[in-house]
This record gives C-alpha cells, sequence and structure tokens, in this order.
C-alpha cells in the first residue's frame, strides 16, 4: 500500500544487453550489480514443433527457438511489480527444467541479456520501459576462445559440435554486431559499459529517490532544445552549464506566463544563445521527467525539441550560461556530469531515432 502523501513508484526501466554467444554479457551484467533477466532461459524446450535445426541440434541462434513473448510478459512484470516466476532453462538438455523467482528488490534498473535482446527493442521503448540498448563488442578470436571454454567447461554439447558452431558462429560475429547496431543498439566494450551502467544507475537511484520518498518534491514544467551536429566520430548534441553548477543539460528553461513548451523553446534559446529560431525550426523528441540536475527536492518535467539550425562560431552562451560543450550521443563519455534528464532520456532517444536511422 502507498503510504498517505507519498507518490506511486515508477516502474523500473529496462537496459537491453547483446553480443555474441560468450562475449561476455554476464560479466559485464554482474559488474553492473543490476538484477538481471537471462534471456536465454526462455528458449523452446527441444519437443516443441517446428524448432529450427542446425549441425544436427536445435538452432540455438534462431530466433524461432525462442520465446519472446514469455520474455516480454516477464520484463514487463519484473518493471511493474519487481519479481516474477522465469524458467529454468538447460541447454544441454534442450528444454525448460524448472522455474524460480526472480526479484528486483529496490533497483531502479534491470538488465535483460541475451542474443535475442534487440527483439525487445520495440515493445520496451513503446511501454516508456527501456533504459538503453547496448551491444558487447569485443574482438573475435577472444570471443571464439570464451565461449568454448565456457561450452566445454558446462558440458552444452559434443566437443566436435562445440567447435563446429564455435567456427561458424566466429565467422558471422561482424555481421551480427552490424545487426544489433542497424536494430538501434549502441556498441560498448566491457570495461566502458560497466562504468556507463554505473552511472546510469547511480542517475536511475536519484530519480527513484524523489519519486518515492518525499510527498514536497516538486516537479517543474520545462522545455528543452537538442542542437545536433556531425562531429568527427558521429552525431553530437550541444550541453551547456549554467553558472555556480556542475552538471551539463540542454538549452531550455521554464515556461513563462501562458507559454507553449515551444514558444519557450524559442525564447530560451534566443535568451541563452542569442540566437533567434523558428519554430518550424524544431522537432519533437517527446517529453520525459526525471531528477532535477540543480533543485533538490525537484523533479522535472520537459518536452524536448531537436534542431540541426546552425550555430555561430565560436559559440558564445548568454544569460545564465557558463559555458558548454558538444557530446557524441554514443559515447558520451564519463567525465563531465551529465544532468539526469540527459543520461536516462535524451541520449537514449536520440541514440534510438538517429542510430536507427543510419543503420
Amino acid at each position: 500500500m502507498t503510504a498517505p502523501g507519498s507518490r506511486p513508484r515508477p516502474p523500473r526501466r529496462i537496459v537491453l544487453l547483446a553480443g555474441p554467444s560468450g562475449s561476455g554479457k554476464g560479466e559485464l551484467s554482474r559488474r553492473s550489480g543490476l538484477p538481471v533477466l537471462a534471456l536465454d532461459e526462455f528458449y523452446h524446450d527441444l519437443d516443441e514443433p517446428g524448432l529450427p535445426r542446425r549441425y544436427g541440434i536445435v538452432d540455438w541462434d534462431d530466433p524461432a527457438s525462442w520465446n519472446g513473448g514469455a520474455a516480454l510478459e516477464a520484463l514487463t512484470a519484473l518493471a511493474h511489480e519487481g519479481s516474477t516466476e522465469v524458467p529454468v532453462y538447460s541447454i544441454a538438455a534442450s528444454r525448460r527444467l524448472d522455474t524460480r523467482r526472480l526479484d528486483a528488490g529496490d533497483a531502479p534498473l534491470l538488465i535483460a541479456e541475451g542474443i535475442f535482446a534487440a527483439q525487445l527493442i520495440e515493445p520496451l521503448s513503446a511501454a516508456g520501459l527501456l533504459a538503453d540498448a547496448l551491444v558487447l563488442q569485443r574482438p573475435t578470436p577472444v570471443v571464439f576462445m570464451l565461449r568454448l571454454a565456457r561450452d566445454l567447461r558446462e558440458r552444452r554439447k559434443p566437443p566436435h559440435t562445440l567447435l563446429r558452431r564455435g567456427w561458424s558462429l566466429a565467422r558471422e560475429q561482424r555481421t551480427d554486431i552490424a545487426r544489433w547496431k542497424a536494430a538501434g543498439m549502441r556498441p560498448e566494450g566491457l570495461h566502458r559499459g560497466t562504468r556507463w551502467l554505473r552511472r546510469l544507475t547511480a542517475s536511475a537511484e536519484a530519480e527513484q529517490h524523489l519519486h518515492a520518498s518525499d510527498p514536497r518534491t516538486e516537479i517543474l514544467r520545462i522545455t528543452s532544445v537538442c542542437f545536433l551536429r556531425e562531429g568527427t566520430e558521429g552525431l553530437e548534441v550541444l550541453a551547456v552549464r549554467k553558472r555556480g553548477t556542475g552538471s551539463y543539460m540542454q538549452v531550455g528553461g521554464k515556461l513563462e506566463g501562458g507559454e507553449s513548451a515551444l514558444q519557450a523553446a524559442v525564447r530560451e534559446v534566443d535568451e541563452e544563445l542569442g540566437v533567434q529560431l523558428a519554430m518550424t525550426d524544431l522537432t519533437l523528441l517527446g517529453d520525459f521527467e526525471a531528477a532535477a540536475a540543480n533543485e533538490p527536492n525537484t523533479m522535472v518535467h520537459s518536452t524536448v525539441w531537436t534542431t540541426r539550425a546552425p550555430l555561430p562560431e565560436p559559440l558564445a552562451v548568454r544569460a545564465e550560461l557558463a559555458d558548454h560543450r558538444w557530446v557524441d550521443i554514443e559515447k558520451p563519455g564519463t567525465g563531465a556530469r551529465l544532468a539526469p534528464l540527459m543520461v536516462q532520456h535524451i541520449l537514449p532517444a536520440l541514440r534510438m531515432l538517429y542510430g536507427a536511422r543510419r543503420g
């Protein structure tokens, strides 16, 4: 039961993690410290009619061998209820052996990892549950050896079958990575991916704390503008920092009087950058809510816009702004502190929109 005066807890959001079999998805998940749902547990049983086969065994790498609907149901329950029943699947036996209860506790994020994770991007995004979508990218020889060592250790199948499958997967790895990227997943290495997940978790924990613990939490209605440009390594978004603060965020601010979010966006850009935009220069990215970067006990509900309108060079920030930087949407780095709204919502939304277009 929700305590009087407290806010209902928002659903946990989900980080999808894909990568070649044996690439270290489990290790990255373990290092993150987050609850993990292994999507491999949702394979169909061996006697399911019409299962695809390869090398004389069920083809675990074919999506038809996997029950995506059941995986989505379990993730939705975990996000909203915090626990669910999940199968315990044996690759060696090619069937479900048992079920177990998975409890997410107080974690604000979950990881769903497996080679079919990209199939869940669209439904989780539509439900507002997607936090990020990553693909673990490591050298092919490393992945081959890690996969073979694991499969032999677990006696998944006869050694000659594992070798044939391993060579085939190694030849296909580059194509598979490209396919995951085209589906909207962002490539990360093991170490950098670990740092990003910890950063994303810290930001989500701050939002969760404000939502759940303090009935005095204020909701601040703002508008934000993402200026985009092509950088040397990919698409970049402008981030600015206010004087006396340490967080970078988008140009924008509070709505005034009877302003619409669009009118406020045009006004804020003029005040903070000295750039006059037409309303038609702005495209809606979405409405998002997160913990405020600089105001205690405050959530911001922001209407976010994008634009590729040119900016003067060199760019001089004005009004209450102190400086600015351009942030690569695929590799935001771990140096400067980015506002929770940017980390949790804006960067993932930009990656989903523009990453999919490029793929």
